[in-house]
């Protein structure tokens, strides 16, 4: 199960409610679980949105995962490698884990296989992308970034 996912459902499952508004969810990671400071609850629901883990439905925040299938281990706490970047490939298997319903464990061996499939000629967020469309998962919204990583890079002199 991937860390973020697990931060981000807690404040949901804790007060037993599909929708917060953005304080409630901060307050809970920050003052009511004592995980982390309330400009870090801050960055991690930032995080957690740019990872299409949440979104926003007016000023509520909604979970796109089926937060009744989650469950937090007793005395799970948030690493602090939680608090470092996640590079784009992370992004995306954080996002079909969260939209397909597969296990993070899973979705790297499919990305990996789909990689080997083209003999290693396309990007390992290619790989992701083309994964995420076999599985018939919908991650639109970060074809852009994938799209400047891949073809947007600076050009390398020759």
């Amino acid at each position: 199960m991937d860390e973020l996912m697990l931060v981000a459902a807690t404040p949901f499952k804790r007060n037993n409610k599909r929708s917060l508004p953005i304080k409630d969810f901060e307050f809970v990671l920050s003052f009511d679980l004592k995980w982390m400071a309330p400009d870090a609850a801050s960055k991690i629901r930032d995080k957690a949105i740019g990872a299409q883990l949440l979104r926003f439905e007016g000023s509520e925040l909604i979970p796109a995962f089926d937060i009744e299938k989650i469950d937090i281990p007793p005395g799970f706490k948030p690493s602090p490698s939680l608090f470092q970047e996640r590079s784009l490939i992370e992004d995306i298997i954080a996002i079909i884990v969260a939209r397909c319903g597969k296990n993070t464990k899973d979705v790297i061996v499919l990305i990996n296989n789909k990689q080997e499939e083209f003999d290693d000629l396309v990007d390992i967020e290619i790989a992701g992308l083309l994964v995420a469309k076999d599985l018939g998962c919908d991650i639109n919204p970060i074809y852009d970034r994938v799209y400047e990583r891949v073809f947007r890079t600076e050009e390398k002199p020759t």
